[in-house]
């Protein structure tokens, strides 16, 4: 089997590569390189812990972020400074949260605050990672 190939002109090359970006933007995909983006917390209860562990699965799950560590440069740096605060109401536990966004040389970034029920902290973490693509581009 022999394999043919040919230069395309100009104009066809920059139409594929525009395609192909107009493709992975319906797509919801982006071509640039995943943020790296360290999770870090102060607190150390149970439902910190849960929140800080969901988080990291959605940014695990995110092709806009990379999980790192050791602080890199260019690293988002995500931090649940405290316990997590929670009350109840009725049979259920609201989790309330305070997250913060610094980059690795301490610049704030920003923060996300929110609430979600405690057997729902996916909802939660959900809301960081769209915060977090907001204090990434704040880095560049």
């Amino acid at each position: 089997m022999q394999l043919i190939t040919r230069k395309l002109p100009c104009a066809a090359v920059v139409l594929v590569t525009l395609v192909a970006v107009a493709a992975a933007a319906c797509a919801g995909t982006s071509l640039a390189k995943p943020t790296p983006v360290e999770v870090w917390r102060g607190g150390d209860d149970g439902l910190t812990l849960r929140l800080a562990d969901a988080i990291e699965d959605a940014f695990r799950a995110s092709p806009d972020f990379v999980l790192t560590s050791g602080k890199q440069p260019g690293t988002l740096v995500v931090t649940i400074p405290t316990n997590v605060r929670w009350k109840q109401v009725g049979t259920q536990t609201q989790v309330l949260y305070t997250i913060e966004f610094t980059s690795t040389d301490n610049q704030n970034l920003g923060a996300s605050t929110g609430s979600c029920w405690d057997g729902a902290l996916a909802e939660c973490s959900g809301h960081v990672v769209q915060d977090a693509k907001i204090a990434g581009k704040k880095m560049h």
